[in-house]
């Protein structure tokens, strides 16, 4: 008998999950609202009450026993697309580039951090780093150590991302550039991938027209360090509610990434990679 695993999708604003039954998650039934003034930029200020609420919601559902496999909030954490420092592969690539601590303008350093390296898909000289603040892990470890649950991993939302991302990303054009398009709680992430690889992010506002004005100088900025760029590929998590608007002056139509059945993207992502698929 397996145990059972949970997937938990942390957001400033509250809590989403599912229980996995097999490989299957059952209808998303775990949802709480954070208590106010808790959690800021993905970091929890009152540990206890955020403890108490993730205790309670497992309890309520009777997975309390079960296994989680958490996701930081978005703002958790930064990426960084690295060229494959290691002359040799080391037997712990995550301890030799954070003892080699390179200058990548974050705002802490890589000894003070937790790293998760992904590899990007037919590039084998490129890696993704994903980093996220030890202080910031580490205090979501002590939630979930004060909710009573077993807690089996904690992932950044941009690998899980990534992950979702993968089937719809695989085989990119050189001439092509895929704009991603996410709403987040603080606006409208937007990210470009080319030839599969993330390039650039930036938080957008929701709304037209203020959305397209930057997202237009953003792709001017890219179509400048790519000048061989001839199209442009937008993917959605979700219709925007002035879509026509928004194809009409990007002049593409829009592809829409399901979630489904996990209802978001980012659990999606985690089942892929902590579910056992």
């Amino acid at each position: 008998m397996f145990p059972r695993l949970v997937l938990l999708e942390i957001r400033d604003s509250g809590f989403r999950g599912h229980l996995l039954k097999g490989d299957e998650p059952l209808p998303l039934s775990l949802v709480a609202p954070m208590p106010a003034l808790t959690c800021r930029d993905g970091f929890p200020l009152e540990k206890e009450a955020i403890g108490d609420l993730v205790g309670d919601l497992l309890l309520n559902e009777k997975v309390l026993e079960a296994y989680v496999l958490a996701a930081l909030p978005f703002s958790a954490s930064h990426w960084r697309v690295l060229v494959n420092p290691f002359r040799t592969p080391p037997d712990d690539p995550v301890d030799e580039l954070r003892q080699m601590d390179p200058a990548l303008s974050l705002p802490f350093s890589l000894k003070d951090a937790y790293l998760d390296l992904y590899p990007l898909p037919g590039k084998e000289e490129q890696l993704l780093l994903v980093a996220s603040e030890a202080k910031l892990v580490d205090a979501w470890i002590d939630v979930f150590r004060l909710a009573g649950v077993k807690l089996e991993r904690l992932a950044p939302a941009q690998g899980c991302l990534l992950a979702a991302l993968a089937d719809e990303l695989a085989g990119s054009p050189d001439d092509e550039l895929t704009a991603f398009l996410w709403p987040e709680e603080a606006g409208c992430l937007l990210w470009f991938f080319h030839r599969g690889v993330p390039v650039f992010e930036k938080l957008l506002p929701p709304e037209l027209p203020d959305l397209l004005k930057q997202m237009n100088v953003a792709l001017e900025f890219y179509h400048r360090q790519e000048p061989g760029l001839r199209r442009l590929r937008l993917l959605q998590a979700t219709l925007h509610e002035e879509q026509d608007k928004l194809e009409q002056a990007l002049e593409v139509t829009a592809e829409l990434i399901g979630s489904d059945p996990y209802g978001s993207l980012v659990l999606k992502g985690l089942a892929v990679k902590g579910g056992g698929r």
